[in-house]
């Protein structure tokens, strides 16, 4: 009796799924019936991984390829297996939410849904959970801490850096929903190289009062320091190379380098006239800025008190920044480390202390390195971090010659910190960092953290364009975020001020802005994390396909039939949807909890946007098609119009879960 409670409470949690159940065991009754008459001695054979979505829906809505792999056995034509299971599986099984089964050319079964069974299930599933449906929990919840963003606190954070933002707040949402138990930290790189250039400028100028947005007046601070310096070394090593009659290649290349720096510098001075010339005067005067650079960073590390409060009190001036546009994207973080804390707490010395006494370190050039090859063949490591092979692994450095530590190696202190804390830890990080992820990896071989190691993951970001442009902050050649977010609401507001200009001005701003960060978010999570993107204007406002508009206009439309009714009534039964447009939404509806899960657990966003964009075009097909208001028929009037509210309950879901927020007007 328990048992066939719980099934029953998995049914209305997962319509599809149940569904999908239902096929399965069907198929391992006739397969066992099989093997019982067969003249040939078949295997168990994974019977879950041959039903697949058909290709086309009038083949069914699941099909499963085992046929092909028994014809084999048998020496027979997969068509004639398909025949023979198909007939077996229809006798033996109690079928339910299965309508039929039938064998197809060249050899597939393939099962049809009982549409009547499955409308009735999804809709009333919907209505029952509301904006919990589809949201199937995990049987074995992990504390999980995602780090994501983590941008240098040296400049805005730009258009590139977003990608990383979205992408890692909404794996958060999604793990959450899921039932784990989820944080997301900032890491900040505050000892960085980066970090020391913005706040040898900032002193030069004498520590100003930040004018407008902190993180945008810091950000040019750092960007005309960073090139000011980078030419005072490039003419120092020019003189060099020429008084030492060095070859004619090398001088050409710095020549070449030096030039660019020029037009790089030519460009900053257009945009920052007062800082770039009062910057050139400081810096000019310093007979060696890059030593000032590097002391900053050496007396960081070891904590020294003024540059303590120096770097401290700049790097907090951008965090602020950050954080208002952060929150303008509807992106928050649980956590906010800090680097130098590592260094200070003395962190990243035990685990320097302990990465010695392991053997896999030497001494190169008076630089600190970890054979991380060595360690990859001694415990055999390539298949487990997935290395070709005849890929060579490069040593890491530790320590540099000057006694500074690099990023990697506080890297892998962090990230032991995270599993003093959590079971389970994401790094959101650019595909650039794939090679040091992989060396954390290792790392946690070598001492000792084996079972850590398996459950680190490095969720890797491919580059972001804006209409093709490449960025870069250390040229100051990058669209900021905000920039960005203020050109899309911009965009947005026209779009809403035409097609629906007799709003009140303040909800057509509200609607503007809600679709505005919608279309971002969406824009960069309709292709998946690892591939580059090409963030286009006219797609991400586009209104007709496969945009956060195009599915907010999909929840407006469904908000506006149930304004226009008013008074809704409960439908008495829920058999009359019978034309394609309608089963086709319901099947949609009924696999989003399979759509859900599978999102959650292979960490793919992107999955949820495909299936949101799909619901929304299977609702507008339905509009277009389904009368509502006028038809005579009130039972089928109120089915509808269930139908309806279980489309708009899921839209909203799915937009949480991807951190839209949609509007109900346009």
């Amino acid at each position: 009796m328990a048992q066939t409670l719980r099934q029953e409470k998995q049914d209305q949690a997962n319509p599809f799924g149940s569904f999908r159940r239902e096929c399965e065991t069907a198929l391992k009754k006739g397969y066992l019936s099989l093997r019982k008459t067969s003249g040939h001695d078949l295997p168990d054979l994974d019977i879950v991984s041959t039903l697949e979505d058909p290709p086309n829906p009038t083949f069914g809505h699941l099909a499963s390829s085992l046929s092909f792999e028994l014809a084999k056995i048998e020496k027979r034509k997969p068509i004639e297996v398909a025949r023979t299971l198909a007939d077996t599986t229809k006798r033996l099984a109690k079928l339910d939410l299965v309508e039929s089964i039938e064998a197809t050319e060249p050899g597939y079964v393939n099962f049809r849904a009982n549409l009547a069974r499955l409308t009735e299930l999804t809709l009333k599933s919907v209505q029952r959970a509301g904006a919990e449906y589809g949201l199937l929990k995990t049987s074995a919840p992990e504390k999980t801490i995602v780090e994501h963003t983590s941008a240098n606190p040296a400049r805005p954070i730009h258009i590139g850096t977003a990608k990383n933002s979205i992408f890692g707040d909404t794996i958060a949402r999604l793990l959450s929903a899921r039932g784990h138990i989820v944080q997301t930290h900032f890491y900040i790189d505050d000892t960085g190289r980066q970090v020391a250039i913005m706040a040898y400028g900032y002193k030069l100028l004498n520590e100003p009062t930040p004018e407008g947005k902190p993180d945008h007046f810091i950000g040019k601070i750092y960007s005309v320091t960073a090139t000011l310096v980078e030419i005072e070394e490039l003419k120092k090593r020019l003189a060099l190379l020429k008084k030492a009659k060095a070859l004619d290649a090398d001088i050409v290349a710095t020549t070449k380098s030096l030039d660019e720096w020029v037009g790089i510098a030519a460009d900053l001075r257009s945009k920052y006239p007062e800082e770039f010339d009062l910057l050139g005067k400081l810096i000019s005067q310093d007979p060696d800025p890059e030593n000032a650079i590097r002391e900053l960073i050496r007396k960081y590390e070891k904590n020294d008190p003024d540059t303590r409060a120096l770097m401290r009190r700049v790097s907090r001036t951008v965090l602020t920044g950050f954080e208002e546009t952060l929150r303008r994207a509807r992106i928050r973080f649980d956590e906010w480390d800090w680097e130098s804390d590592l260094l200070w707490t003395g962190r990243v010395a035990e685990l320097l202390d302990c990465l010695k006494e392991s053997g896999f370190t030497f001494n190169k050039g008076g630089a600190l390195e970890l054979d991380a090859a060595k360690a990859v063949e001694k415990f055999g490591l390539r298949e487990k971090l997935g290395v070709s092979p005849t890929f060579e692994i490069p040593s890491l450095t530790l320590i540099r010659s000057d006694g500074t530590s690099l990023y990697a190696t506080r890297d892998i202190a962090y990230t032991l910190y995270k599993f003093g804390r959590a079971e389970r830890v994401i790094n959101v990080i650019g595909t650039e960092q794939s090679l040091a992820q992989l060396q954390v990896k290792v790392a946690f071989w070598i001492i000792g953290h084996g079972k850590e190691a398996e459950k680190f993951i490095y969720f890797p970001i491919g580059q972001l364009m804006l209409e093709g442009q490449r960025m870069s902050a250390r040229r100051g050649r990058y669209v900021t975020f905000d920039q960005v977010l203020d050109e899309t609401i911009s965009r947005a507001k026209s779009e809403v001020d035409k097609r629906s200009p007799s709003i009140p001005d303040e909800i057509r701003q509200r609607v503007a802005d809600r679709i505005a960060i919608s279309a971002v978010r969406y824009a960069i999570l309709s292709v998946e994390a690892i591939k580059s993107t090409n963030f286009v204007w006219d797609k991400v406002l586009n209104f007709e396909t496969n945009s956060a508009a195009f599915i907010n206009y999909a929840y407006t439309r469904s908000s506006g039939i149930l304004r226009k009714l008013g008074r809704i009534a409960e439908p008495k039964r829920l058999d009359l949807l019978k034309d394609p447009v309608e089963q086709a939404l319901v099947l949609e509806l009924s696999k989003f909890p399979e759509t859900f899960s599978k999102a959650a657990d292979d960490l793919n966003p992107t999955l949820l946007c495909l299936y949101a964009n799909l619901l929304a075009q299977r609702f507008h097909e339905f509009y277009e098609k389904s009368d509502i208001s006028h038809v005579s028929n009130d039972e089928l009037k109120w089915q509808r119009v269930a139908l309806v509210l279980a489309v708009r309950t899921v839209l909203k879901t799915v937009a949480g879960l991807l951190g839209l927020e949609l509007a109900e007007r346009m």
